[in-house]
This record gives C-alpha cells, sequence and structure tokens, in this order.
C-alpha cells in the first residue's frame, strides 16, 4: 500500500475531513458532517478560521461544505461526565487545509452557541471525556495557551495520530483537527494554537 493510499484510509477514519467524522474507528465524531444550513455570507460573530497563508508553502485550502447547525457538531467522540448540554448552534464555518507531501491535514471549525454559558459546557464535555475505550491511546497536548484545551488520540496500532483543539471565547468555539503521522503532528498543533 503506497503512502498516499495509507494517508487516505486513515482520513477516513479521522475528523480531519469534517470536525465530526469518527475520530478513530468506533468513535463517534468531533467535526461536523453532511448537510447544514450555513449562510452564504459567513456571520460576523464566528472567530476567523486559518487560512493556507497562514500555514506555509504546500498547504492547500478546501471548503468541506456546509456545517449542520445541531448539538451533535460540537460534541465530544468520547463518553464523558455529566449530562449533554441542550445547546443551540446558531452559526457555524469550517474550512480543511491539506499538505499531502508531508501528509497532514487539519480541520477548523468554528460555531457560535446559544450563550457562553452553553459554551463554557460543551468545553466541560470536552475536558473530561474518556477514549480509554477505544483503539487510541489518550493524552493532553502541552505546551497551549492557557486558554486552549488540547487532547491527542494517539492510534494504538500505527503511527497515525491526531490532536483536538477546543477554546470558548464568549458563546463562539473554535475547533482545530491535526491529522497525521509521528511528532509532526503535536509540533504543528502547538504552532497553531494561539491562532484559533
Amino acid at each position: 500500500m503506497s503512502a498516499d493510499d495509507r494517508m487516505r484510509r486513515e482520513r477516513s477514519r479521522a475528523p480531519g475531513r469534517r470536525v465530526h467524522r469518527l475520530l478513530l474507528a468506533g468513535l463517534a465524531a468531533v467535526a461536523l458532517v453532511g448537510c447544514g444550513a450555513q449562510s452564504d455570507e459567513r456571520d460576523a460573530s464566528l472567530p476567523s478560521l486559518l487560512t493556507a497563508g497562514q500555514l506555509g508553502e504546500g498547504w492547500v485550502a478546501s471548503d468541506p461544505g456546509d456545517v449542520p447547525l445541531l448539538p451533535g457538531t460540537v460534541a465530544p467522540p468520547c463518553p464523558f461526565e455529566g449530562d449533554i448540554p441542550d445547546v443551540e448552534v446558531v452559526a457555524a464555518d469550517s474550512i480543511e487545509i491539506g499538505d499531502e507531501a508531508r501528509q497532514l491535514g487539519l480541520n477548523h471549525t468554528v460555531v457560535d452557541l446559544d450563550g457562553a454559558d452553553m459554551a463554557t459546557a460543551v468545553l466541560d464535555t470536552w475536558a473530561t471525556m474518556d477514549c480509554s475505550d477505544s483503539d487510541a491511546e489518550q493524552r493532553p497536548v502541552t505546551g497551549l495557551p492557557d486558554d486552549v484545551f488540547g487532547v491527542e488520540l494517539d492510534t494504538v496500532d500505527s503511527d497515525f495520530t491526531q490532536t483536538v483543539l477546543v477554546r470558548v471565547e464568549g458563546s463562539a468555539m473554535s475547533f482545530l483537527v491535526v491529522t497525521g503521522y509521528g511528532a509532526e503532528v503535536i509540533e504543528l498543533t502547538q504552532r497553531l494554537a494561539p491562532l484559533i
């Protein structure tokens, strides 16, 4: 199997293709899947999306399509403590950026919820999720800004890994999923964390 084929196969298991496909086999999503109701004009309340220019040479951006304005778009992929927050997703947008030569990809999704208390409640679900029953080893991402939560899900039977960052600003949330192989994923995640 070529490196390109392997990357495509792993991407199908991961949310880098949209913040709510399977993060790993058997996990529910981080990212946003399917059809949605994003307006043609970007909502002014949404945080800025990353651009390919911010990542440097070799990175290509694509539009993953509309983001569904559904509570599931902000749900963590693994079980968590407490109740499921009763959120309303008011607006959302997403971008995918990839570097085929380095076998790295990312999905950056931003949402605006129906209140800052709801965004904090969603962040709490991410901070308490437990992926120990999955095929990935879960560990925190170190070296992040104080206002960014980050977790790595490292596939047990391969070098494929992914990180998820979550940041809350008022009622807005920013989710960044970085996928690829080896330490480069962590290095890229740490570099991008202050930008989301």
